[in-house]
């Protein structure tokens, strides 16, 4: 971690918005370098250091790899109710629904406005590649939302914030593949070989996928996350810059997911469908 990031321990517990202090036993906070960016940690009294070096060294490595997506909270809960509570505070989700994706097995979650989500019985059953994978993932969502400057799918009208599932978690995944081959803890082959096994089990086009499933991306369909990761591997043919950065920048500009398409990979949605069919068809 030298040179990543820096822990400093704070006393006492911080409040938040959505009242669930109460919820929290501590807050530690992390600079992550370059940039000196702040990165509040608010754990309970299960986290072990060994959790939390792991996880700083962890989005240390993403910050450095994909850039940096502000400062993030990072909440770490042993306790499923604990979790639930300061979680569906926070992200508008029923706790029916936060319960049933921990029983599903999920480890890590973001939210909007730079937060990060662990429950931690899950988090430690997974191996460390797994953990390392999902982290970059869920960094790639904060790094989407900082540069768009948005709320993804926010029910604000004046925002124009809706962006297809499929370029969202499509794009988090295949960078986070990417970053995770070169990092040492994802085998890419391996990884586009799953992401291909599961788009040739649906006949639907890419386009499909614009709005299928939750509207705060809290996972849903599968082919969202295998045909986008595809998809999106094809619009970065010539780099991952646009997928990465170009095309949210561009929709801070625009506040318009087709124009800032355009702006990001020089071709219409409705043109590049066509072209990722064509494509698909050869895989």
């Amino acid at each position: 971690m030298a040179g990543l990031a820096t822990l400093v321990a704070l006393g006492g517990c911080a409040g938040r918005d959505g009242g669930a202090a109460t919820e929290e036993r501590s807050e530690e906070v992390i600079r992550l370098q370059p940039g000196d960016r702040p990165v509040r940690f608010r754990l309970d009294t299960a986290v072990s250091e060994d959790v939390k070096r792991f996880t700083v060294e962890t989005l240390g490595w993403a910050h450095a790899d994909l850039g940096d997506s502000g400062p993030l909270t990072v909440h770490v809960y042993s306790d499923e109710e604990h979790f639930v509570t300061a979680y569906t505070n926070e992200f508008g989700i029923s706790p029916a629904g936060a319960r049933r994706q921990l029983a599903a097995g999920q480890t890590v979650f973001a939210s909007p406005g730079g937060h990060i989500w662990i429950y931690l019985t899950n988090y430690e059953r997974v191996p460390e590649d797994v953990r390392r994978h999902a982290l970059f993932h869920e960094y790639a969502h904060t790094l989407q939302e900082w540069q768009a400057e948005i709320r993804f799918q926010s029910e604000e009208p004046a925002e124009r914030s809706f962006v297809p599932r499929w370029l969202v978690e499509g794009c988090a995944e295949y960078l986070a593949v990417r970053a995770g081959a070169r990092r040492g803890f994802v085998d890419e082959r391996a990884e586009r070989d799953l992401a291909l096994s599961r788009a040739r089990r649906t006949a639907e086009p890419l386009e499909a996928f614009e709005s299928r499933g939750q509207p705060g991306f809290l996972g849903g369909d599968g082919e969202a996350y295998s045909l986008g990761w595809l998809g999106c591997e094809r619009l970065a043919a010539s780099g991952e810059g646009p997928v990465a950065h170009g095309f949210w920048l561009s929709m801070a500009k625009r506040r318009d997911w087709k124009a800032a398409f355009v702006d990001a990979f020089s071709v219409t949605p409705p043109n590049f469908y066509v072209d990722f069919e064509v494509f698909r068809s050869t895989l």
